[in-house]
């Protein structure tokens, strides 16, 4: 079975948003991958600005940046599909976001990006907010992608937290545990991420 994902990652010491397009075949227990495209997109001045200033902001300014973030991030997305003319092969989008928040031991953890938008924008489906079940289960959130670079290394050249958002985000639509009780602490090993519908597989 070949799946094709797409991998969406902020990256807050480079200041980018991080873009991998990979198509996983699974052969049994076996995953194999094969890099289609990448890119890494560099944040606008104003964007920057309003990130390096979210942790203390408002509320609501904060969840207008979250709103914000993710329009301009589903924009980018659209926009890297069309320009490689990847429409109606990427079946699935995993949107690690720019996270801002990452408390434990108050079992919260949020990254900017809103998935509803990206997944209006393009019309394909997202899976987000990675760590929140795990939090829940009194784990750390943290690593996040442990099972999946258990079951595939990341190939070289690639972003990492991007390359692994789009084979976490595979391993939770096919319902799979992506999130290891043995290494964050949670009571248990659990599927990770929210779904949005953008459409129909």
């Amino acid at each position: 079975m070949i799946y094709r994902a797409l991998g969406v990652a902020g990256d807050a010491s480079k200041q980018t948003l991080e873009l991998v397009f990979a198509a996983f075949e699974v052969n049994g227990k076996k995953w194999d991958v094969e890099i289609r495209h990448t890119a890494s997109i560099p944040y606008p001045t104003e964007l920057k600005e309003r990130l390096e200033a979210a942790a203390t902001s408002a509320a609501a300014a904060y969840l207008q940046l979250h709103v914000d973030y993710g329009h301009w991030a589903g924009q980018q997305v659209k926009q890297f599909i069309d320009e490689h003319q990847f429409d109606y092969q990427v079946q699935l989008i995993g949107l690690m976001g720019h996270t801002v928040i990452h408390s434990p031991a108050t079992k919260l953890s949020h990254a900017l990006g809103d998935a509803a938008a990206v997944a209006a924008i393009t019309g394909v489906n997202v899976v987000s907010d990675f760590r929140s079940i795990d939090l829940a289960l009194n784990g750390t959130g943290d690593p996040v992608f442990s099972l999946a670079s258990a079951l595939l290394p990341a190939p070289a050249d690639v972003d990492t937290n991007a390359f692994y958002a789009a084979f976490f985000a595979l391993l939770r639509w096919r319902e799979e545990n992506n999130m290891s009780a043995t290494e964050t602490g949670a009571l248990r090993d659990s599927i990770g991420g929210a779904v949005w519908m953008g459409q129909e597989w």
